[in-house]
């Protein structure tokens, strides 16, 4: 069957990019509780968010930290509702070549059969 970008983004991307936001957010002070309840994802989710153990599929730098960084501190001051678009945005600035590059370096195939990869993009 032909992988769909979704597919890629749901299971590696979307992790990533959670696991990152409870780091910041637990770095900041909120305790993993309350980030889960922010995330709308168990406690142990956050758990292993921070501890490595799943989201561990990218490493964020450059613009899409900073966005991540921007949305944990909107989150902190309680001045951010709409995380869920947030977090789309993060993930639709990353689906690149670069990340799609980093994904196939650690998961290697994970792109074979993807029907609208950035590749062909």
């Amino acid at each position: 069957m032909v992988k769909q970008p979704c597919e890629i983004i749901v299971n590696y991307i979307l992790p990533s990019v959670r696991a990152q936001l409870s780091k910041e957010l637990v770095r900041s002070g909120m305790s993993q509780r309350k980030v889960s309840n922010v995330l709308q994802v168990t406690p142990a989710a956050v758990s292993q968010y921070i501890s490595g153990k799943r989201g561990y599929a990218l490493e964020f730098e450059g613009e899409a930290l900073d966005m991540i960084r921007e949305m944990a501190e909107r989150i902190i001051e309680e001045d951010d509702l709409d995380i869920g678009l947030r977090v789309c945005n993060v993930c639709s600035s990353v689906w690149n070549q670069a990340t799609i590059d980093q994904l196939e370096e650690r998961f290697e195939g994970i792109t074979e059969g993807c029907s609208l990869c950035a590749k062909e993009l």
